[in-house]
């Protein structure tokens, strides 16, 4: 048994301590290189010029905080992923019982859709003013209670405000129009 110990798990924990003797931490939070193929426009150096501008977005939790949803009740820590090429964060509204509805609110950054681009989902595509900033928002039909405020970063980016789950598309685009307002000055400019 002795003779196992010594040439089976002495060598593991001898080569354990080496590596963990040879580790370091750096403080901070994770993001992601920024690079883009040679040729490309719309680089986080010029953010403006090919509709780029989000490029520049590494998190889109940057983008909304839990104080700007304050007024809407209270919600979960924010999801933050990436689908389709599409950076997101969502938070989902604390709900008393399973029979109430939960309003998600979140940002959708989108480096490759322009605002002309805003899908119809139901009850049109509208032309509104964010801060200055000309925008389009989107509301669900009479069976979707759903809104999203288009954002244009650049001329071929921008970053949706949504919100889903609210009593009606009224209410909801008039969730997503207080929070775009919050949001518009996170954005880069351009």
């Amino acid at each position: 048994m002795t003779k196992l110990f010594v040439r089976v798990l002495l060598p593991l924990v001898a080569g354990g301590t080496l590596l963990a003797g040879c580790t370091t931490t750096q403080g901070g939070t994770p993001s992601p290189a920024q690079s883009s193929p040679a040729g490309e426009a719309g680089t986080s150096e010029n953010p403006s010029s090919g509709g780029g501008g989000t490029q520049s977005i590494t998190d889109a939790c940057s983008l909304l905080e839990a104080s700007d949803l304050s007024g809407y009740g209270e919600f979960n820590e924010p999801l933050n992923k990436t689908v389709g090429g599409v950076r997101s964060c969502s938070y989902r509204q604390k709900i008393a019982s399973a029979s109430d509805n939960a309003k998600v609110i979140g940002v959708n950054v989108r480096d490759t859709a322009s605002v002309a681009q805003t899908n119809d989902t139901g009850g049109g595509v509208v032309d509104k003013d964010v801060n200055g900033r000309k925008a389009k928002e989107a509301p669900g039909g009479a069976s979707v209670a759903a809104c999203t405020l288009a954002l244009p970063v650049g001329d071929s980016s921008r970053v949706d405000v949504a919100v889903t789950g609210a009593a009606s598309a009224d209410e909801a685009c008039q969730v997503a129009e207080a929070v775009a307002k919050a949001v518009e000055p996170r954005l880069p400019k351009g």
